[in-house]
């Protein structure tokens, strides 16, 4: 079940894409969505250092290191990288915060590398931060395929996602982005875990978009820009023992006219949303209004 909240119309005090884009455009730079910069910070938390290579050999034992840092196993390629910062086909690991003895790991298996789009799978690790052997494990197909919107980062969000007493998530960031100046466009995804009662890694909520911008404009400065993002937080349920999730979303559109002496105006509107998911049998049902659309 979810709960849809009315509008409400207000003047929002961030700026808009147009305004930061501007600079960059003048530089010959595709536009930056700035609403990654979470996104980013996150991923730059999520290097495995010298544990990188011991986990990809204690979870694929038949992987084959070609080269430095770099594995084959059944037809993909792994690579573990110093710095997963600006690489999304690298592995990444972080503690998980809520139970430290637990680290979280993200190991893209690549089947296809090349400019005109990426194949692969990602298979999520949980491992003893101890020793890195692993406790469970969950493969996402097809999760690491791009093409015209190319993956950005890769990150863990370990934010207390706390379901129940004694049970709590932990999020999968994945940010995508556009290559066209005119058409720009980012977007970001959030995906929820848990180890369930019989100790299997399992999704409760999948593909939910917490932030997102595009538009369309000339390269100078007409145009229509739309940005929405969204906040998560747990709640208690009233008829439930998971906990209800309250998605709070703010929305911005801004519409850039060409003003006198080469000015360009920026007209600004802006709203708010509130969204209430409910646990349902396996997971949160997400609406297809809030779910990444291909």
């Amino acid at each position: 079940m979810i709960e849809h909240h009315g509008d409400l119309d207000m003047h929002s005090p961030r700026q808009s894409l147009p305004f930061f884009a501007r600079p960059f455009a003048l530089l010959g730079l595709i536009p930056l969505v700035l609403a990654f910069d979470i996104s980013m910070a996150l991923a730059a938390q999520n290097d495995c250092g010298s544990q990188g290579a011991t986990i990809v050999k204690n979870a694929y034992p038949a992987a084959q290191e070609t080269s430095d840092q770099v594995f084959e196993v059944d037809g993909a390629t792994i690579k573990v990288s110093a710095s997963a910062y600006d690489d999304p086909h690298a592995v990444i690991c972080q503690v998980w915060p809520s139970r430290p003895e637990l680290t979280l790991v993200a190991v893209p298996l690549m089947t296809r590398q090349s400019d005109d789009g990426n194949e692969g799978d990602l298979e999520l690790l949980v491992v003893n931060s101890s020793d890195s052997a692993v406790r469970q494990r969950l493969r996402l197909p097809h999760l690491m395929a791009d093409d015209a919107l190319y993956i950005s980062s890769i990150a863990f969000d370990t934010a207390r996602y706390r379901l129940a007493p004694g049970k709590t998530a932990f999020g999968l960031r994945v940010s995508l982005q556009g290559s066209s100046r005119p058409n720009p466009f980012g977007e970001t995804t959030l995906r929820l875990f848990r180890i369930d009662d019989k100790e299997r890694l399992t999704p409760v909520l999948d593909n939910i978009v917490v932030s997102s911008n595009q538009g369309e404009w000339d390269t100078n400065c007409a145009g229509e820009f739309h940005n929405t993002d969204r906040t998560l937080s747990m709640a208690p349920s009233a008829g439930n023992a998971i906990a209800d999730i309250v998605v709070d979303e703010t929305s911005t559109t801004t519409i850039s006219t060409p003003g006198k002496d080469g000015a360009c105006i920026d007209t600004k509107t802006a709203g708010s949303n509130s969204y209430r998911l409910r646990y349902e049998a396996s997971g949160y049902r997400v609406p297809e209004g809030l779910s990444r659309t291909e």
